[in-house]
């Protein structure tokens, strides 16, 4: 009798179980669906050309859009590359900074491309001042979270080419507002 009884209260325990892990799993998927379809009408609103509003038509939409986006870039590429300033382009997908001398009048070309960050633009024109350089030309292009910057700068001493690559790769991968947070 005493057997029967805890056989019979494990079985209620083990059902009872189950059922909050189904209630559980079946609150998640309600969380998701309502995700999903938040983001389906956020989608919906921004989509120029949507005449159905079903989740097939929206998807179909979106697909259309990137297509059309990705050509786009690839057109503004091709044409950066027939442009005067053909020497800006898109920043690639890897930190690069590269500089060179261009003539006996002290200017450098300093060519970087890096992640664009909140006070980058301040970070590097910190670092130029920390090196007594004044920039006589910039060309800053910044697309899908990415930065190329190419300066030219004046009143670099003969030996502070290097000091000039230091503090830029350190204004590159350590924005100020980066600095600031872990400083205070």
């Amino acid at each position: 009798m005493v057997l029967l009884r805890q056989d019979i209260q494990n079985q209620f325990l083990k059902a009872k179980i189950k059922l909050l892990a189904a209630k559980k799993h079946s609150e998640a998927e309600k969380r998701r669906r309502m995700r999903i379809n938040g983001q389906y009408e956020t989608r919906r609103s921004v989509l120029p050309n949507l005449t159905k509003k079903d989740k097939a038509s929206v998807l179909a939409e979106t697909i259309k859009q990137v297509k059309e986006l990705k050509k786009k870039v690839s057109k503004l590429q091709e044409d950066s590359s027939g442009n005067p300033l053909k020497n800006v382009k898109f920043p690639g997908g890897a930190d690069k900074l590269n500089l060179e001398k261009c003539n006996n009048e002290g200017l450098v070309k300093a060519t970087l491309s890096c992640e664009d960050s909140l006070g980058l633009m301040s970070s590097i024109l910190r670092a130029l001042g920390s090196v007594k350089t004044k920039v006589v030309k910039a060309e800053i292009v910044s697309v899908g979270g990415r930065t190329r910057s190419v300066l030219w700068v004046q009143g670099l001493g003969n030996d502070g080419l290097g000091m000039l690559k230091s503090t830029l790769k350190i204004a590159m991968h350590k924005p100020a507002f980066k600095m600031r947070r872990f400083t205070q």
